[in-house]
């Protein structure tokens, strides 16, 4: 086999910012780089993080502003992070270059054209409109997404096959160009991690605390689930703009004792509070795939999410967990309620979502998929 050099373009990284994509790309470039592969991920800086790193064999390279707290930027720290990184596949040579949505797919693309090489778009998820964007200036970024998605890249990498369908009939992208190459788990790693214990009446949640996500929705459920469970328990993982306003509304519903905002936690904590918990809980009306769907099926645990997007290629509806339509508070809080009330119904369902996960699933099989796009 080949050896390649590939550089990954990305906003950020682990472990400094620990999004669904970051994962997947750590899990992907460490992989390569086992199998003797050389993997350069450029990214934006990050204050007080060395310019640059080496995890796993993977050579990271932070370029361009300096952020402070993740994932906050201001559109110059765009424009320069775009300039930087255009420089940097300019000046340097690679057989492949695999930008990420969506702001590194200006410089990845233009500055692989420029240098004759190959380069791969990854695009994770496709808006519907200008309300489920997540990107700050939600209109310029509509506008932004229509373009960069129509770029002619040698080949663009969704996530799911929804997206791929979105891309088709939204953007019309030719379909002969896309290539669906699902997320991942460790199954084998996350196998090996042991618990002590055992929470009784508990969800979790765990995602960026973002407009689109709808953990108001969730927290609400919660204020539902509570007159008959009153020892309910949410916790939630992960950090966004939403946070001081979901705080506010747990005060406001008088839920302290019922919610718990744990924030950014270590990637092995989060695996761990999945264990933990008895339901996975993904009210967001915006899933390329749903990664966290995924790894709670690795943990055993089944999942209630609004059925919009890629989660549907995660989720079997009744198997292993339910899909309920999108903003649809009282069946959301019914099909949690269900679970977290039957220990049969919970343990048939993580078993299931383990099996699918185990099938197809694993990021050792994506990886040999994607080295044969990268090298055909």
């Amino acid at each position: 086999m080949v050896k390649m050099r590939i550089c990954i373009v990305s906003d950020f990284f682990i472990p400094h910012y620990n999004g669904g994509g970051e994962r997947r790309y750590y899990e992907i470039a460490r992989r390569m780089v086992e199998k003797g592969h050389s993997v350069d991920l450029v990214c934006m800086r990050i204050q007080g993080v060395n310019s640059r790193e080496i995890i796993d064999g993977i050579n990271i390279h932070h370029i361009g502003p300096t952020i402070r707290k993740p994932p906050y930027r201001n559109v110059f720290d765009f424009i320069y992070f775009i300039l930087s990184a255009f420089w940097w596949i300019i000046s340097h040579d690679y057989d492949v270059i695999d930008a990420q949505t969506y702001v590194p797919l200006v410089p990845g693309f233009f500055a692989a054209k420029i240098k004759g090489k190959k380069v791969i778009g990854t695009i994770h998820d496709a808006s519907s409109s200008e309300q489920d964007q997540w990107l700050i200036l939600s209109g310029l970024a509509s506008i932004f997404e229509k373009i960069l998605v129509k770029l002619p890249f040698n080949k663009i990498i969704t996530v799911s096959k929804s997206t791929k369908k979105a891309l088709i009939e939204n953007y019309h992208v030719n379909p002969e160009r896309i290539q669906v190459v699902h997320n991942g788990v460790d199954l084998e790693w996350i196998d090996s991690l042991e618990i002590d214990e055992k929470y009784e009446n508990s969800i979790i949640y765990v995602g960026r605390l973002a407009p689109h996500k709808h953990v108001d929705d969730l927290i609400r459920s919660v204020k539902f689930l509570k007159e008959g469970l009153p020892n309910i328990k949410l916790r939630i993982v992960g950090d966004g703009v939403e946070r001081e306003s979901l705080i506010k509304l747990v005060k406001d519903f008088k839920l302290d004792k019922n919610i718990e905002f744990l924030g950014e936690i270590d990637y092995t904590d989060v695996i761990l509070e999945m264990k933990k918990s008895n339901v996975l809980a993904l009210p967001s009306t915006r899933e390329g795939f749903g990664m966290v769907l995924a790894e709670a099926g690795a943990c055993r645990i089944p999942v209630v999410t609004y059925n919009v997007g890629g989660v549907v290629e995660v989720v079997e509806d009744g198997k292993n967990g339910f899909l309920v339509e999108p903003r649809d508070i009282r069946a959301m809080t019914e099909k949690i309620h269900f679970l977290i009330s039957s220990n049969n119904s919970m343990k048939e369902m993580g078993d299931y979502g383990y099996r699918k996960v185990n099938s197809l699933f694993q990021w050792d099989k994506i990886v040999q998929h994607i080295i044969g796009l990268y090298s055909d």
